[in-house]
């Protein structure tokens, strides 16, 4: 590690226990507390990610006194073949990484806008390759004032192709199986339960039938009572058509009672 004037460390990973500090395409290191410990008003930290292969053409743009080194590969096309396969990012003011408030668990996601379109996004870096990282130091006007060491090579996960993925019984865990298997045995009992209570509401219809609050008014027939002097018999329609059920010479009314 070199310890040159204004520099004390490289870009290393966080020492976070992140299960996720390095996947296919993105890396967490840690913030650049004291990378660079000189004074340099209004200068920003930017960060170079790329493939370890291109260091070298990164070092050999810059020392040939380029510019416009923030757009020296943009990210969109960074990537691609025959591109410099590697893009820069800016992390943030000087200013804000001092080395009297180092913070050894505070971190920076590479690739945290995802496959984004500026030339200076933080994008996903090329899924399984082996990429390295560097900190540079730019003033206000985007002169190029200091760097750091590269860091080591760190090397991405590598997707496996779906069809290679055994997914059997013996590739499962025993929790797996134990929750899978409570899980069909607590929707079984909800089915049983469903079809129990399904065949008691049937069986307690009677003969199939509802129950109608009209047809259990048994009066076959009374008269209208009006001013007028001749009065009209009604005659109740749910009586007549079960009149079979009934005995007539108990539920007639007499000659008696019609008359007031």
């Amino acid at each position: 590690m070199w310890t040159g004037e204004g520099q004390i460390f490289q870009p290393e990973l966080t020492s976070n226990a992140f299960l996720a500090r390095v996947t296919s395409n993105t890396v967490i290191l840690k913030q650049p507390y004291c990378v660079f410990n000189q004074s340099c008003p209004g200068c920003e930290i930017w960060l170079v990610a790329g493939l370890c292969s291109a260091n070298g053409n990164f070092d050999a743009l810059v020392n040939s006194s380029t510019t416009n080194i923030l757009g020296l590969s943009p990210y969109p096309t960074a990537f691609n073949p025959s591109s410099q396969n590697f893009f820069l990012t800016r992390v943030g003011l000087l200013s804000d990484f001092p080395c009297n408030q180092y913070a050894n668990d505070r971190y920076f996601v590479v690739g945290a806008n995802g496959i984004c379109s500026t030339t200076n996004c933080n994008g996903v870096l090329p899924d399984g390759s082996t990429v390295c990282f560097k900190y540079l130091l730019i003033n206000a006007n985007g002169t190029l004032v200091n760097t750091s060491d590269w860091s080591g090579n760190i090397t991405l996960t590598k997707l496996l192709p779906l069809h290679s993925i055994y997914d059997g019984l013996s590739a499962r865990s025993g929790a797996m199986v134990v929750i899978t298997t409570i899980l069909c045995v607590a929707a079984a009992l909800l089915l049983l339960l469903f079809l129990i209570m399904l065949c008691v509401k049937c069986c307690t219809k009677k003969d199939g039938k509802q129950i109608s609050v009209m047809n259990s008014i048994r009066i076959p027939r009374y008269d209208t009572h009006n001013l007028k002097e001749r009065v009209q018999p009604y005659e109740n329609p749910a009586y007549q058509s079960d009149l079979k059920n009934y005995s007539t010479s108990s539920t007639l009314p007499k000659d008696g009672a019609r008359k007031l």
